[in-house]
């Protein structure tokens, strides 16, 4: 993720007991939230910033089942929101419902929301067999919660009539968008990009979100001259112009 220059990295399925998180060595992820399962070595969330983001921490909640981690950030004079989370795959509607009760209460400013929803809102474009044995119901109530907060999906928007997915799943022979990222309406102003990888070691491809804050000044680049090259004889011997 360091190479993908990834500054603000979303783990979920993390699997730690609470008494048994490790202690992160990586040394460009330096801030770490954790939600865990007390009970077993399942479910499981995880939020590390990379030490180049300039943010001051304000505030973070976790579930205390490793459902849901939520992290305040001040990034120059503008507060985000930072929410991950990883539903069940089944009760879906009833879990997303009471998280995004208690994200009303502790979001503020422009809410970014990314995770494992275990669940396709859009299952002619979001399932291989343009399908689901989610309920058509409880796809419209999901879909009235995130318009009542006015969430939208980024890659959906990017993309309003493109296949691609997250999810293969052996037992069903199919692939599914199951992983997501929504932001709020007014956050489409910060020119999101979201594009789906490849997987390497999971059975999930990952989704990078990308946003162009305005109060960020991307790092000044200076040349500088290669003094080695003032003892070379062959450069020695050029003239230039």
């Amino acid at each position: 993720m360091h190479k993908e220059r990834v500054q603000v990295l979303l783990l979920q399925e993390t699997h730690f007991k609470r008494d048994q998180v490790p202690k992160f060595s990586s040394k460009f992820y330096t801030h770490w939230v954790h939600s865990t399962n007390p009970e077993a070595k399942s479910k499981g969330v995880s939020i590390g910033l990379h030490k180049s983001l300039p943010y001051v921490f304000l505030d973070s909640q976790v579930d205390l089942g490793g459902r849901f981690a939520f992290l305040k950030l001040r990034i120059r004079e503008r507060v985000y929101t930072i929410g991950n989370i990883y539903l069940p795959n089944s009760g879906q509607n009833r879990a997303l419902t009471g998280i995004l009760t208690k994200l009303d209460a502790f979001a503020e400013g422009a809410l970014l929301l990314g995770g494992y929803f275990n669940m396709v809102l859009e299952p002619a474009l979001d399932s291989s067999t343009g399908a689901t044995a989610f309920p058509k119901s409880a796809i419209a109530a999901v879909k009235h919660k995130l318009h009542k907060r006015r969430l939208v999906d980024v890659w959906r928007v990017l993309h309003p009539r493109d296949r691609d997915y997250t999810y293969f799943s052996p037992a069903h022979t199919s692939y599914s968008r199951l992983d997501r990222f929504l932001i709020s309406h007014y956050a489409l102003t910060l020119s999101p990009e979201a594009h789906i990888g490849t997987p390497i070691w999971s059975d999930h491809s990952p989704v990078f979100l990308s946003l162009k804050l305005p109060d960020l000044v991307a790092g000044e680049w200076s040349w500088r001259l290669n003094e080695t090259l003032l003892h070379d004889s062959v450069c020695r011997g050029y003239v230039f112009y």
